[in-house]
């Protein structure tokens, strides 16, 4: 899990800064997880994600959302605030993200 101090934009930015290191601008759609843990209501969470269009995986204390998206700036900001939002509202802790490197 990651360090709960760095804020998640902070953390957005590096994976970003990780991603053009090796060419990739984000732009390109690829697949993309989203990964959240705690004790809080993922079943909910899973219903909302559903709805929203991710695929839902998960046991336990965790649950992993799949979605195929672009990660440039301005394409994930609003996912990355959504998946905040949904962390709050359901009680859990949302742990970041992760894609594949995609060049052209």
């Amino acid at each position: 899990m990651t360090d709960d101090a760095v804020p998640h934009e902070e953390r957005d930015a590096m994976v970003r800064a990780s991603l053009a290191e090796h060419g990739d601008s984000g732009i390109t759609p690829r697949h993309t997880l989203f990964y959240f843990y705690g004790a809080g209501d993922h079943d909910d969470l899973n219903e909302v994600a559903r709805r929203a269009g991710f695929l839902t995986r998960g046991q336990d204390d965790c649950t992993i959302l799949e979605t195929t998206m672009a990660v440039d700036q301005t394409s994930f900001d609003p996912v990355s605030a959504m998946m905040q939002s949904w962390a709050a509202a359901f009680q859990l802790d949302y742990d970041g993200w992760e894609c594949a490197v995609v060049t052209n």
